[in-house]
């Protein structure tokens, strides 16, 4: 199934710019301003995708992306029992 969105991560370049990764795909570029990086973010997908299957583009500051952890945890039957101190420690 073509995935719908990809999320880019995006942060302040230490050259000066910024920059963007992809989360879970090999997927970078870099740009001196937002605009031109949004820009450089679909022309990456344009090169690593068919232009008819272009997913949409989710660009977020750099840091816990909500829900790039899909998968890895599953919720137990009772929401209320305590979640395993491996999983309380990703969110601190």
């Amino acid at each position: 199934m073509p995935e719908t969105e990809i999320i880019f991560s995006v942060q302040k370049s230490l050259e000066g710019g910024y920059e963007a990764r992809a989360v879970g795909h090999s997927i970078f570029t870099q740009a001196d301003t937002m605009d031109e990086l949004k820009l450089n973010v679909r022309e990456a997908l344009r090169c690593h995708f068919d232009d008819g299957a272009l997913p949409a583009i989710r660009l977020v500051e750099a840091g816990r992306i909500l829900g790039s952890a899909k998968g890895e945890f599953t919720v137990p039957d009772d929401f209320n029992d305590p979640l395993p101190e491996e999983i309380e420690d990703l969110f601190w």
